[in-house]
């Protein structure tokens, strides 16, 4: 009986040492979500680095079957075109203009419109003149048309080119039209495969009882001079995720457990989509998954953690997180809050009936903004969400059927 003390006594210190320092987790958090990967826009230089750098410390922490999964994306290039106003060229670039559709090829002169304005005539094109909600908030307009509106998800099929070509101009050089000018364009159009990556670690059990658990690396990029880090979103999900791995990789358990960074989540969920549909296991061996987003932040909305989702998960949650206050812990059945979950990687896993968790602190203001950086993670909290996590899929066992 003492022995058996003492040895639980040394696993406890050992597992204490290996638990996930905050000058580890801002290590992590500065390799992923430092200007230096410029926003992780999926498919870009920047993305690839902080991929790179996961797959890294997997590896170093003794996970051996980690891996890249490309992801098939493609990306609408318009390098090349360009507009003439008053003898001016300017090239196609989100401070001069964005292509919001593309048509059917024609030749001869666009026409600008006002949003809402009917097209008359036969014109080569159409030119937006952006409205007030455009103008004020021009860089969530580039967001959601130039970053998310030029890449598609390859399995959903090639976007149709179909009625005028259509083209939004920047309030700069709206300045200069009027509904009913005439613009000539040029309008190069090339199609590129540009494949995304999610990174994924597979800590083998002794059983093929499985959890996944994962977080998108992915976030909106870089826009003009701005750089978007997501640092709350959602490399906080991340860096947690990834102080998980490192603990559990010292000590692996009966489970198998299966680390994935998606791409793509900014671009409707694919990345999380294509590894769902591409799973590394039998999709019977799963026995949960547990999404995390967004735990970070010091203006968070929920001062703990908040877990949404599948019910037969609600009593390991908050077994799990007992270095919390429990007035810190909150858990709401997946019913309740669809809208919330079908906005997350979570949902991809929903689709495919496979019992899943989302864990998060709520929202925040920064959401989406350049603001959400290093600086606004509360790293203790972050801490304690990581040791959570470690717990949770620790002391997991599957309901009796």
């Amino acid at each position: 009986m003492k022995k058996r003390l003492i040895i639980t006594l040394l696993a406890a210190v050992s597992l204490q040492s290996k638990a996930q320092t905050i000058a580890s987790l801002k290590k992590d958090m500065y390799s992923i979500a430092s200007d230096a990967t410029e926003g992780r826009f999926t498919t870009s230089p920047g993305y690839l680095k902080a991929a790179n750098y996961v797959l890294s410390q997997l590896k170093s922490a003794g996970i051996n079957k980690a891996y890249l999964q490309s992801v098939p994306f493609s990306w609408d290039d318009y390098t090349g075109s360009e507009l003439m106003i008053k003898g001016k060229t300017y090239r196609h670039d989100v401070q001069n203009f964005i292509v919001t559709g593309r048509g059917v090829a024609k030749t001869g002169k666009w026409r600008v419109l006002k949003a809402g304005d009917s097209v008359k005539g036969n014109p080569a094109g159409v030119i937006l003149l952006p409205n007030a909600d455009q103008s004020k908030d021009w860089e969530t307009t580039v967001i959601r048309q130039y970053r998310f509106g030029y890449m598609h998800y390859v399995p959903d099929g090639k976007v149709a080119a179909v009625g005028a070509s259509t083209i939004m101009v920047s309030p700069r050089l709206a300045k200069m039209l009027a509904p009913g000018d005439s613009v000539n364009v040029k309008l190069c159009y090339k199609f590129e495969n540009k494949p995304g990556y999610n990174v994924v670690g597979v800590l083998p059990g002794t059983s093929r009882q499985t959890i996944v658990v994962g977080a998108h690396l992915d976030h909106i990029g870089r826009i003009g001079k701005h750089i978007y880090n997501g640092a709350n979103d959602d490399a906080s999900g991340c860096v947690a995720e990834l102080g998980a791995a490192k603990m559990l990789a010292a000590h692996p358990g009966k489970k198998t457990v299966i680390f994935a960074f998606f791409c793509g989540e900014e671009l409707n969920l694919k990345g999380s989509c294509w590894f769902a549909s591409h799973l590394p296991v039998a999709q019977k061996d799963m026995m949960m998954t547990v999404n995390l987003e967004q735990l970070g932040s010091k203006h968070r909305s929920f001062r703990g953690v908040w877990a949404l989702g599948d019910t037969t998960l609600k009593s390991a949650f908050y077994r799990a997180g007992n270095n919390f206050a429990n007035r810190n812990l909150q858990f709401s059945p997946a019913d309740s809050v669809k809208d919330i979950l079908s906005n997350t990687d979570t949902y991809s896993f929903m689709n495919k009936h496979i019992p899943s968790l989302l864990l998060g602190s709520g929202g925040f203001p920064e959401h989406h903004t350049p603001q959400d950086r290093i600086g606004l993670i509360d790293f203790a909290h972050l801490q304690k969400a990581t040791r959570l996590l470690f717990n949770l899929i620790t002391i997991y066992r599957k309901p009796e059927q």
